[in-house]
């Protein structure tokens, strides 16, 4: 128990640091922008000072001038003649600076945000995931007798194994969580057999966050460990309307614990309720290659040769979010982050999930297909 809260603690603590993070390189975005508009103000201001400057000066210029030609007397003829050409001189220049002035349209400060925030953001579900890991220790005394023996019985480890004789290895063991409690019967995102057409295989799991227990860097000890099936049972996911065997290529799972399951010879994405029961479908105009999870309801689909469908769960019904064209085929498909990550068979390609090609990450050298075509 003590373990448990010092390590709840200590993830607490982690995630307030995180939401720092995050807030001071908001505050610094927030500066910036604010400094921007200052700057643009500043100079704006100038520009027109500058103006009112100009106007200011001409019109000193004419009033002095007109001042001089009252005070010429009436017979000095060239006296006038020079300031009346000083005075159309001064007119042509209050002219076009007046000129300059009138043809400005009215200006304005406009923000446009940047709207990859907001989109990044409403990808997440949360600020990361949260894991729980087991490790069943072995008591004390235990490890005392097993040292005990092999050092009573050293001829036989060095028959079997030299290296025994000067080292000796205690193995972590790891425990994976009882699937029977949660719910019964319930197939995870990464686990479900789906070997068998038209029908789900489910492997009695525990929540998705449990079975990624196995998987944990820091819990597992021995790289080749494997997670076995129990037991399973199979469910009819065939509509009506299907002409052919279903043929599920890719199964996600929704917040509330529904399936989304693409049926390829179909071209159906299928909703299934907590019973394995199909309750909602969205006809596709191609065959669907692949599926993940974007947030909590949103899935992002490979349709045909170049096609991303978005398509959301709401109130138990499948709606089609928006569709991104590629400029290549496309077969896998997988999110992390923000990004989305695309294979075309021989070569994989990172996205940003408004659809906007970052760059290509890989490319085989060994033709086409080379690799899995799903993530």
């Amino acid at each position: 128990m003590k373990s448990l809260e010092k390590s709840y603690k200590r993830t607490l603590e982690e995630i307030n640091e995180l939401r720092k993070t995050i807030n001071d390189a908001l505050d610094q975005l927030e500066k910036n922008t604010k400094k921007e508009l200052d700057t643009l103000l500043e100079t704006t201001k100038k520009s027109i000072q500058t103006d009112i400057e100009n106007c200011t000066e001409s019109i000193k210029n004419i009033t002095c001038l007109k001042e001089d030609w009252m005070r010429i007397k009436e017979k000095n003829e060239s006296l006038k003649f020079i300031k009346y050409r000083k005075c159309l001189v001064h007119s042509i220049k209050v002219e076009a600076v007046l000129q300059e002035i009138t043809t400005q349209n009215e200006m304005k400060l406009i923000f446009k945000p940047d709207t990859t925030i907001q989109q990044n953001l409403s990808t997440l579900s949360g600020l990361g995931q949260i894991f729980s890991s087991e490790k069943k220790i072995q008591p004390a005394q235990k490890i005392t007798q097993n040292l005990v023996t092999r050092q009573n019985k050293p001829e036989a480890s060095s028959q079997s194994d030299p290296g025994n004789q000067t080292t000796s290895r205690l193995k972590e063991n790891i425990s994976i969580p009882d699937p029977s409690s949660s719910r019964k019967n319930r197939p995870g995102n990464q686990t479900s057999d789906l070997t068998m057409p038209g029908q789900v295989s489910n492997q009695v799991s525990s929540s998705s966050h449990q079975l990624v227990q196995g998987y944990q860097p820091a819990a597992v000890s021995k790289p080749d460990q494997i997670i076995k099936v129990k037991s399973s049972k199979r469910y009819s996911v065939k509509i009506k309307g299907d002409k052919y065997t279903c043929f599920i290529t890719s199964i996600c799972e929704t917040a509330s614990g529904e399936l989304l399951i693409t049926d390829l010879d179909n071209c159906k994405v299928k909703l299934l309720d907590q019973t394995y029961k199909v309750v909602a479908h969205c006809d596709l105009p191609s065959d669907p290659r692949s599926m993940c999870s974007i947030d909590s309801s949103l899935v992002a689909v490979t349709v045909g040769y170049n096609q991303v469908h978005f398509i959301r769960v709401t109130n138990g019904q499948l709606i089609k979010d928006r569709i991104l064209k590629l400029q290549h085929s496309c077969f896998g498909i997988a999110h992390q982050h923000g990004n989305l990550y695309i294979t075309d068979g021989e070569a994989l390609y990172l996205y940003t999930v408004d659809g906007r090609l970052v760059r290509e990450m890989y490319k085989g050298t060994s033709g086409y297909n080379a690799g899995n075509h799903y993530s």
